[in-house]
């Protein structure tokens, strides 16, 4: 295979592999906002305070950062540059982050919280995450071999990425750590930190993005912020904690960038698609920036102090700054992301959130009370529905093909019964099973629930890929005479109850339709 069509190949299959977590983000969001409304179901994994916490684990660890992580693979790319090696780490490197991110799905669905608000999974799997950035390491040491002359932003990524999973242990230790440490303001350097981290990114994607070589001016405008960032740090390190008047100075430090990234972006030629895409995200950024600055005098901090406004400036940041900055890395190589449908569609979603909950936040914070004399139960409802079309906006990725043989058609249903009705039971059988009768205990039940979501797993592979298919479909038939065999077994003996029976029956009879109306002719055309 070519090699541009290697490389290709692996962004297209993990773009649209990690859209799935942010598909599952956006349905706990959508969830959670539903809670907040009172609608809500006595799950033991659907209770409120999981789905908050998922829906913010997911859009900090899931689709966004992940994706933003290949930037350096899209610029070597762009340079011409390919190993084979390289790719293969590449690959592994984002199977460890799935496993990851399905670990911190499963300790949140179940209630492992840490009572944080960023950072709420289980510290243990972060060592996953420390496992995944050796083979990033990995990865983009073997691509710096291939280059005859290696380019100066390619040796600060590789010593970056090599501190980098050491950090992480070190920083989100709950002991030495300093996440409990941060999570109540004022932090002005923090926020500071954290705006100058965005910038080497931004101009990086400038680099990726330019039809012609880029140039960065006003070099002046980050420099400053970063020689006072580095400051405070030592500072607070080595002297003391920062007065308010000093954090807040460093606060409007980040107002440096307004100017920085309007001459960057004012001197580019990107194609029509990826440059709207970094427009989106820079006015994004700019907004939030200049919100954050005003939201930090002490009189207006104080009174929107963790209320819906901060929510909602929130939302922008990350659900729109950052996502945006991802969108225009991949518009090259993603055929979906030139369709201004997708765009439309998701900033609806997202402004309407912003709006709804800006007017909430001043609503909490009692301003112009008589004016927005607005029930927030009726905001929040809205921002129920922008999530909503903010969920369908995803869709538009997604290819329906209705031209479906027998047994893909036997294989889909597979997929449906199988897959999401195992993910259906997860969510909601501790509290369908007592409304049907059943006995539930709330342990045993899962393992087999997650044991039947993977039989949906291998129907989905049987119809994903045609050369297995037959295979994985026969794989599926044998996984469910062995079930139905245990289910009948453990009903037989009272040791489950009727719902043991159902299944039973219910995966012999599906085996069947296999082996009655489909095995024949296989067996046939291999005679």
């Amino acid at each position: 295979m070519d090699k541009s069509n290697s490389f290709n190949n692996l962004i297209n299959k993990h773009f649209k592999v990690s859209l799935v977590f942010l598909f599952l983000g956006l349905t706990f969001g959508i969830i959670y906002s539903m809670n907040l409304l009172g609608f809500y179901v006595d799950s033991q994994t659907l209770n409120p305070a999981n789905m908050r916490s998922l829906h913010i684990s997911l859009m900090l660890y899931g689709f966004i950062p992940l994706m933003l992580s290949y930037l350096p693979f899209l610029l070597i790319n762009k340079d011409k540059v390919f190993s084979e090696e390289g790719l293969f780490y590449l690959n592994l490197y984002t199977i460890f982050w799935y496993i990851f991110l399905i670990f911190m799905i499963s300790s949140l669905l179940f209630g492992n919280l840490r009572g944080l608000a960023f950072y709420d999974f289980p510290y243990e799997l972060n060592f996953i995450l420390a496992l995944a950035g050796i083979f990033y390491i990995l990865s983009l040491y073997k691509y710096i071999k291939a280059y005859e002359l290696i380019p100066l932003w390619i040796k600060v990524c590789l010593w970056i990425t090599i501190i980098a999973p050491i950090a992480l242990l070190i920083l989100m230790n709950p002991i030495i750590g300093q996440v409990e440490s941060t999570i109540s303001g004022p932090h002005g350097d923090n926020t500071l930190g954290m705006s100058l981290s965005l910038i080497p990114i931004y101009y990086l994607i400038f680099k990726l993005l330019n039809k012609k070589s880029f140039t960065a001016k006003w070099n002046i405008f980050w420099i400053i912020p970063t020689i006072f960032y580095f400051a405070s740090v030592l500072y607070r390190s080595f002297i003391g904690h920062l007065t308010y008047e000093q954090e807040w100075f460093l606060q409007w430090l980040t107002l440096f960038y307004v100017p920085l990234l309007y001459k960057w972006y004012k001197d580019s030629e990107i194609e029509f698609f990826a440059k709207k895409a970094l427009l989106i995200s820079i006015l994004a950024f700019l907004f939030v920036d200049i919100e954050g600055n005003i939201l930090f005098i002490p009189e207006l901090r104080w009174l929107f102090h963790r209320n819906d406004l901060i929510v909602a400036h929130a939302h922008v940041a990350m659900g729109i700054g950052v996502f945006f900055m991802v969108i225009s890395m991949f518009v090259s190589h993603i055929k979906e992301l030139k369709k201004s449908s997708f765009y439309n569609i998701y900033l609806v979603g997202l402004l309407g959130i912003f709006t709804v909950l800006s007017i909430s936040g001043f609503i909490q914070a009692g301003v112009f009370n008589t004016i927005l004399n607005i029930d927030i139960q009726k905001l929040w409802a809205f921002r129920t529905i922008f999530g909503i079309i903010t969920f369908l906006s995803v869709l538009t990725f997604l290819s329906i093909n209705l031209q479906t043989t027998n047994i893909q058609k036997y294989n889909l249903i597979g997929v449906f019964a199988d897959g999401l009705g195992g993910i259906f039971l997860i969510l909601f059988a501790s509290f369908t099973y007592p409304l049907l009768g059943f006995k539930f205990t709330g342990d045993y039940e899962y393992i087999v629930f997650a044991f039947v979501s993977i039989t949906g797993v291998i129907h989905f592979m049987a119809i994903k890929f045609k050369e297995y298919e037959m295979i994985l479909t026969k794989l599926t038939v044998l996984i469910r005479v062995f079930l139905s065999s245990i289910f009948f077994a453990l009903f037989y003996k009272q040791l489950l109850g009727f719902e043991a029976l159902i299944v039973s029956l219910f995966d012999i009879l599906f085996a069947s339709f296999y082996l009655l109306f489909f095995y024949k002719k296989d067996f046939l055309c291999q005679k």
